[in-house]
């Protein structure tokens, strides 16, 4: 073992970009749908070894590259569906460029360790380069131009037992962990030492979790009955040929018959095609039939809905707003409607697609509204709220978090808007942009270890699929299949949360960042004593 190791450790000296391609394609095999996340070890070892070298900047690059390439080719599929060629070509590009463009932000934190390590006694410690690339997922977690797609973390999103450790640490607390496994074995000691200390951290910390679990079931509540519908409507039919008619008849169809009080329906994103205005929502002809439903059988609604609010001539415009010929304008969003018998709740979503709903800090960059990838659903960028509180379910005002598409892998913006008390996620999202592709299902695993992070269960509609119910411990419970309509039922238990990650957030993160660097810290001062 030890002699392999040492040859795969000195492949970037001999052959720098077969060691960049092989680092690459092992990290894409660690991501769903693949899910072989214990190949993120061997592939970090050839990526510090690369970094080392003279000329580190073209390889790490073409490694990060392959990396992007094999988790995210899917974001070029848009092309498949175009109306015309340039259109095509447009699609096309834009996916390529944000494959092209993200492994240069991954290479920040090495060209920073790298400057770092030239200059200390210590040399290329792995252990300083834990929390830079701790601080570089938080950071590209939380600024207007995410893509935190690839965040090491949900490598494991299919592997409940090691994905547990994300209820403490959380998505990001998952990846430095994994991290601290990788220079375990990239630290050269004897190989019996290092072993052991191996087996020690990938597996005693997981089974000490599981022992001492961070959270416990509260059923104070009784399981509601919820209803999830997968219309599996074409999303570029949806916004082009389709009449919004006939797509409002076949969800209606969807619906249950005769549901009891109190039930939940959840419906995926984008449900009614047209925009609709979601101050005067009792007016609009296409939301009509599904209040009357609500109110004849006292029941809960949740659809996605393109939304618009006016803005009468006086009031200042948001800057995404669209302004009017009155001297007025209009702001769309991309929301969720909870229609309850009495009254009617909004969630807008928050976290929204860079370029492709919004221009990235557009309130600085006005120059940026000309920018927009248009795959329908909306008139100009979309508006962002003023805060996102819980929804609340009719009769007994039940808590629901509501999270729509790219929303639902951003536990940190969920734990803040989940209460402290019983509640659950609804998911509702429109993966058929991408048709049949790693990316609906790299989504679907994504929120199951947001689910296991934050300790309760989750309903997700997808419009083509795969809508289903989700467990506290992030475990499929029922699935429809991608590319199928239908509709399911099942009785879930609101949960507490009550994780370590939901209480204190991303302090796992620092806590292990802060350990690998004190140990760094150590090395550092023991070269200057000698």
């Amino acid at each position: 073992m030890e002699k392999w190791y040492s040859s795969w450790l000195a492949l970037p000296t001999q052959y720098p970009y077969r060691a960049a391609f092989a680092a690459g394609a092992l990290l894409g095999l660690s991501f769903p749908p693949f899910s072989f996340p214990w190949l993120i070890w061997p592939a970090w070892s050839l990526l510090w070894s690369l970094a080392q070298l003279p000329s580190a900047f073209r390889p790490l690059y073409v490694a990060l590259l392959t990396w992007n390439s094999i988790g995210c080719y899917w974001l070029t599929l848009t092309a498949l569906s175009a109306p015309n060629g340039t259109e095509a070509i447009v699609s096309f590009l834009a996916g390529a460029l944000a494959i092209g463009i993200n492994p240069l932000l991954m290479l920040l934190p090495f060209l920073l360790w790298r400057w770092l390590s030239r200059r200390s006694r210590v040399g290329f410690s792995p252990w300083l380069f834990i929390p830079f690339w701790g601080a570089f997922e938080y950071g590209h977690f939380r600024w207007e131009l995410t893509w935190s797609w690839l965040t090491l973390g949900f490598a494991w999103s299919e592997w409940s037992f090691w994905a547990q450790l994300s209820a403490w640490f959380g998505p990001l607390g998952l990846s430095i962990w994994t991290l601290v496994g990788a220079a375990i074995l990239f630290v050269p000691r004897p190989w019996l030492h290092k072993g052991t200390l191996f087996l020690g951290w990938i597996a005693g910390l997981p089974l000490l979790v599981s022992f001492f679990s961070s959270y416990k079931v509260e059923r104070t509540n009784p399981p509601l009955t919820v209803w999830i519908l997968q219309p599996n409507i074409d999303p570029y039919a949806k916004f082009s040929e389709l009449p919004p008619e006939e797509q409002v008849r076949r969800v209606l169809a969807l619906l249950p018959e005769a549901p009891s009080p109190g039930t939940l329906i959840v419906g995926p994103e984008t449900v009614i095609p047209v925009a609709v205005s979601l101050d005067k929502w009792r007016e609009e002809s296409y939301l009509r039939p599904f209040y009357d439903y609500v109110r004849r059988y006292k029941v809960n609604v949740v659809l996605g809905v393109v939304g618009y609010r006016y803005f009468p001539p006086g009031e200042p415009l948001p800057p995404s707003a669209r302004p009017d010929e009155r001297g007025g304008g209009y702001e769309s969003y991309n929301a969720a409607i909870l229609l309850r018998p009495d009254t009617a709740q909004i969630h807008i979503k928050g976290r929204l697609v860079p370029f492709v709903e919004r221009a990235p800090y557009l309130e600085v960059l006005s120059f940026l509204r000309r920018w927009q990838i248009d795959l329908g659903g909306g008139f100009g960028h979309f508006g962002k709220p003023n805060g996102q509180p819980p929804l609340y379910l009719y009769p007994d005002s039940l808590p629901v978090g509501v999270a729509i598409c790219y929303e639902s892998i951003f536990a940190h913006d969920l734990r803040k808007r989940l209460p402290d008390k019983p509640t659950f996620l609804a998911i509702l999202t429109n993966d058929g942009w991408w048709k049949k592709s790693s990316g609906y299902w790299q989504h679907l695993s994504f929120g199951r270890l947001v689910c296991q992070s934050l300790g309760v269960p989750a309903a997700r509609s997808a419009n083509t699929g795969v809508s289903a119910f989700i467990s506290e411990k992030g475990e499929l419970l029922q699935a429809l299949p991608y590319d199928t309509m239908g509709r399911m039922q099942a009785q879930l238990s609101p949960r507490k949360p009550a994780t370590f990650y939901y209480k204190w957030g991303e302090a796992g993160l620092w806590v292990l960042s802060t350990f690998a660097f004190t140990i760094w810290f150590v090395q550092w001062w023991r070269s200057l004593r000698s």
